[in-house]
Formats: C-alpha cells, sequence, structure tokens
C-alpha cells in the first residue's frame, strides 16, 4: 500500500519538529504545534522565541558580561588611577577590582529584581564572576541563561487571562491560560482553532543586565566603590593603615 502525501499542516508540524527537536519545554501534541513567543515589555507579543535563540535547544541561550579593568573605557578619572595603581602593584589592584566587582554583583542583582520581575535569588543564581588576577587584570560580572517562562513572575490564572508581573509590573494577558499537563506554562492561541499555541516568555536576565537601571547600578557602584578599594589595597601594600 502505498504511503500517503503529509498535507500541507503535517509537512510544516514536521519542519517544526525538527527545528526545535531536544527543546524539553516544547510540546507536540497531535496535529497541533507549540511554540514559544518573547513578550515585550509593554505585554505584546515579540518574536519567536526560535529565531532568538538561534537554533540552541538546551542549556544557556545567551550571556552577556559587564567588567572593569586597566583598559576600562567607563570612567577616565578611574582608569588613570587603574593604571598608576598596576604600576605599582598588580596584585593590589586585583584584589580592589574583585572587591569592588562583589560589591556590584548585589547591587546589579537587586536592581534586575526591580527591572525583570523575577525573585533575588533566580536572578543569583544566573550571575556569576570573572575574577581579576595579578596576570589578568579584568573583573566581569556574568549572565547567562534564556527568556524566562511567563509563569515564573508570580501567574495566576484569571476568568479574563493569566496575571503576571514581568519587568515588575502586574497586568492580566488576555485570551491566555495556564496548562497543567505541559508544566503549568502560560499559552495564548494563534487563532480561534485549538491549535497552534504559542508558549509565553518574559524577559532574559543577560539581555536586561546590560541595560537601564542595572547597567547603571553597575557603574555606580565602580564609580563609588574602586577609588576606595584601591585606596586601601595600596595602603597595605606601601605600609600605610
Amino acid at each position: 500500500m502505498a504511503t500517503p502525501k503529509p498535507s500541507r499542516w503535517g509537512q510544516y508540524n514536521a519542519k517544526q519538529t525538527e527545528r526545535i527537536r531536544g527543546e524539553s519545554e516544547s510540546v507536540l501534541s497531535g496535529r497541533g504545534l507549540i511554540e514559544g513567543r518573547v513578550l515585550n515589555p509593554n505585554g505584546t507579543i515579540g518574536r519567536s522565541r526560535s529565531d532568538l535563540t538561534r537554533g540552541v535547544a538546551n542549556g544557556p541561550l545567551m550571556s552577556t558580561a559587564v567588567g572593569i579593568s586597566v583598559e576600562w573605557q567607563g570612567l577616565a578619572r578611574i582608569r588613570e588611577l587603574l593604571e598608576r595603581a598596576a604600576q605599582v602593584s598588580p596584585q593590589a589592584v586585583a584584589r580592589a577590582l574583585n572587591r569592588t566587582v562583589e560589591k556590584a554583583r548585589t547591587d546589579v542583582t537587586r536592581a534586575l529584581v526591580k527591572q525583570t520581575g523575577l525573585k533575588f535569588g533566580t536572578v543569583r543564581k544566573a550571575t556569576s564572576l570573572w575574577r581579576a588576577s595579578a596576570g589578568s587584570l579584568t573583573a566581569e560580572i556574568r549572565a547567562k541563561g534564556g527568556y524566562t517562562s511567563l509563569k515564573e513572575f508570580s501567574a495566576r490564572q484569571t476568568k479574563k487571562g493569566v496575571s503576571a508581573a514581568p519587568w515588575g509590573r502586574r497586568q492580566v494577558f488576555d485570551h491566555t491560560f495556564m496548562v497543567k499537563r505541559y508544566g503549568g506554562h502560560v499559552y495564548k492561541r494563534e487563532g480561534k482553532d485549538r491549535f497552534p499555541l504559542r508558549k509565553l516568555y518574559g524577559p532574559a536576565i543577560p539581555v536586561e543586565m546590560v541595560k537601564g537601571a542595572s547597567r547603571d547600578a553597575f557603574f555606580r557602584a565602580v564609580e563609588s566603590e574602586l577609588p576606595k578599594r584601591l585606596d586601601h589595597e595600596l595602603g597595605r601594600v606601601l605600609g600605610g593603615s
């Protein structure tokens, strides 16, 4: 018996299956397609998550970093301090950079909590430190991860749709619903039919860390903390208090 030719919808579904293969959060059910969409800060639907991740299905989807070094271009005054201090004691500069970036990480995390709407512990886990050494006078805060499922923003079902607080602003997303069998994530239908569905995501920590209040918090921490730490560490090296 001849194998029937797949329908155009079946062919499309097969292509999408291949494109998102291995992504545990994507679910294909019968003839229905479930795919991710990323929300904009104003609550409108943005681009396809699969487009934004460039085909990466599992693990970190993106990463960013903010850092300070002797060649730092952030503030000329601090760059000059670093250059002079590095000539006296690279070890002291490394210690000052590391203490400064630790303080900056705390400030950036607090800013990201308000900026994204995520919990402090969630943001903290997504960031890490790259510490300076005498041979490498660069210290960084690094963030990794992908766009966060909308369910993580204190989502709850209402009659009009799911209420959630991405970007720290609670709003109701009309005609959305949570599906327990799919992990309690938030979905919206593409049209009047049952399928396809789109799973909704909120902000990504790596994206948010390098802009807005988070970026400002980093610069403020460096500007206020680094000169004090350099003074303290050089004082120890030169025999001061």
